[in-house]
């Protein structure tokens, strides 16, 4: 064959399979000023509500993130937003926004500080923190691990080594019976695949390791930590309504027409979603079998942020300026607002069956300028969703208030109250304001 006829036959084979991954995997994008965001309807029982994390609010904490900061000079945690004192006052704060329900997490490092040693004062401020709650008429939602834990854990190789799993299982299976009587909502694990492929892949989480292989090894260590928790205290308590949350972060291709950066996608799509899904759904992940972690959830929380652009030329560090769609409004984090994506995440977490609990979403912004509209367009995304038929059940707006976010310190405010860290005062802002009747008009 002529090389001529042979060219033209590979640009014309090219051409036909990039129109086609266009056509099969849209990239879609709605007209928001043409869309009313005011018309929002939710079923009578949609949940509404906001989540934190403890070590980003409760300040003083000795655990793996307090060491990590100390040994890469991070900006230090300190006291946070001084939660573990100040946590009636920001009850009321929960009150005034009139939620349903409020999604925290229990800081296994004060509960079991060394190993073996059980912290009965820690467990009994939780306990009230519990029924404060409840006689606010504000159902609790209990993370037991949101990428902080012990030193100790972290010492012994945390969940990098599977000889450590039953550590983390007998300190949930522990602590389980003390709140389970009042507490009907569990999360397991927060985001197994941020806390992974952060921490051992791209070294902005501790223990600050830069290795995939590791990453991928970690993730899947959660996840079957995560089914032998689940099946744990579904034999404890088979009543109580148990699942985690999952970080979907969609992965479209930089240049549409590049068949390089479609294959980056698929890869990353898979690394960061399909896994887990696959794990939950199928019993196996990353090509081995996880049978443990198979229909491991009464729930899936999804927490929803983003889509991000990538090519196989991109570094591997999230301190670069992510690439957007011209179009597109791009938030302090550097990633683009792209509530469109939630019709894709929920279709993915869809193959598992289960009900969609909202566990996070929310941006970051200082001078509250964006998270208004930010608020409206994915609450608009998610009432069309549930008119659609997709059982959303809650929505939990990340976060109460400003706190310590991670890797980037006090820099990133997500708070639909903005907190003076100098006094520790906190104001309602405009978002929190708009939130806050969004939830009174659905109910009445």
């Amino acid at each position: 064959m002529d090389w001529r006829v042979t060219i033209a036959c590979a640009i014309i084979g090219y051409v036909i399979v990039i129109i086609m991954l266009r056509i099969l995997f849209p990239e879609k994008h709605l007209q928001w000023n043409d869309i009313k965001l005011e018309n929002l309807n939710f079923p009578a029982d949609f949940i509404w509500g906001v989540a934190t994390a403890s070590h980003q609010i409760e300040g003083n904490n000795n655990n793996n993130w307090t060491q990590f900061e100390e040994q890469e000079h991070k900006t230090p945690s300190g006291d946070a937003c001084d939660h573990w004192n100040l946590w009636r006052e920001d009850h009321n704060l929960l009150t005034e926004l009139g939620v349903d329900s409020y999604r925290f997490s229990i800081e296994w490092s004060r509960i079991e500080p060394n190993e073996g040693e059980w912290n009965e004062e820690a467990i009994e401020v939780y306990s009230k923190m519990i029924d404060s709650l409840i006689a606010k008429g504000i159902e609790p939602m209990i993370t037991l691990h949101h990428f902080s834990h012990p030193v100790w854990f972290e010492e012994k190789g945390g969940f990098y080594k599977t000889e450590n799993l039953p550590y983390f299982k007998a300190y949930c299976a522990r602590i389980f019976p003390y709140f389970s009587d009042r507490v009907a909502k569990w999360c397991t694990v927060n985001e197994p695949d941020v806390f992974s492929i952060m921490g051992y892949h791209m070294g902005m989480f501790p223990p600050g390791k830069r290795s995939p292989i590791k990453a991928i090894r970690v993730m899947k260590n959660v996840m079957i930590a995560h089914g032998e928790v689940y099946h744990e205290l579904k034999r404890q308590n088979p009543s109580c309504y148990i699942g985690l949350a999952k970080n979907v972060t969609i992965f479209d291709p930089y240049r549409r027409w590049n068949l390089l950066h479609w294959l980056t996608t698929f890869a990353l799509n898979y690394i960061w979603n399909g896994a887990i899904i696959s794990a939950l759904k199928r019993g196996r992940m990353f090509g081995s079998s996880v049978k443990i972690v198979k229909s491991s959830a009464d729930f899936i929380g999804l927490n929803y942020y983003t889509h991000v652009l990538t090519s196989p030329f991109l570094p591997q560090t999230t301190e670069i300026d992510l690439p957007s769609r011209e179009h597109e409004i791009v938030t302090e984090f550097g990633y683009p607002m792209y509530a469109e994506g939630l019709v894709r995440a929920t279709k993915w977490l869809g193959k598992l069956n289960l009900p969609i609990e909202i566990t996070e979403n929310g941006v970051a912004d200082g001078e509250d300028s964006l998270r208004p509209n930010h608020l409206k367009r994915h609450l608009w995304m998610i009432a069309e969703l549930i008119e659609q038929g997709v059982e959303i059940k809650s929505y939990y707006h990340w976060s109460l208030m400003d706190n310590f976010e991670w890797a980037e310190g006090y820099t990133m405010r997500f708070g639909l109250y903005h907190v003076e860290y100098e006094n520790q005062t906190r104001t309602l802002r405009e978002s929190g304001r708009i939130y806050q009747q969004i939830i009174k008009q659905s109910k009445s």
